[in-house]
């Protein structure tokens, strides 16, 4: 193996590393949302038959905990190629053709999230610049819906790879 074509080697590997390690630590960001979502309607439950009343701002929490634990989960899933697809087509097709609308259906997808990438963004932007918050937690709402185009973002950039 000549040098040149160790040193082609060295980047992806990198890459691939730092997309592993991302997918990882999105993971974890998903299990503990769904932690967070299990204790905080535990507690809400607790609180809403022995004491009559149950929190105010858990419904709003939880939601907030799932939109984090969906859009992290979905970055690792879409690294992992493990995504829910329909491919009965395509895997019946002989395979210089698969490879052809694999890549084309890679290359709508991208497209795809990065139209809604900009929409979202420029929502978000819309969102921070009104400064608009939500009703119990009065968290800003630029918050939560930013995580759209974050993880539609890193999807994108690691079904690249």
């Amino acid at each position: 193996m000549t040098e040149t074509s160790h040193d082609v080697a060295a980047p992806r590997g990198v890459i691939e590393r730092l997309c592993d390690g991302l997918s990882h630590a999105c993971l974890v960001i998903a299990a503990i949302a769904l932690l967070g979502i299990v204790l905080i309607n535990g507690a809400n439950v607790v609180a809403r038959y022995f004491f009559g009343s149950a929190f105010s701002w858990a419904e709003e929490l939880m939601l907030f905990l799932m939109i984090l634990g969906v859009f992290s989960g979905a970055v690792a899933v879409t690294w992992r190629n493990i995504h829910i697809r329909i491919d009965t087509l395509v895997e019946r097709l002989p395979p210089a053709i698969r490879g052809v609308v694999t890549v084309l259906a890679s290359i709508a997808s991208i497209t795809i999230m990065a139209i809604v990438v900009v929409a979202s963004s420029q929502l978000v932007a819309l969102l921070q610049e009104m400064d608009q918050r939500s009703d119990a937690l009065q968290l800003r709402s630029g918050g939560a819906v930013g995580k759209l185009p974050g993880s539609l973002d890193s999807r994108a950039r690691t079904g690249v790879f």
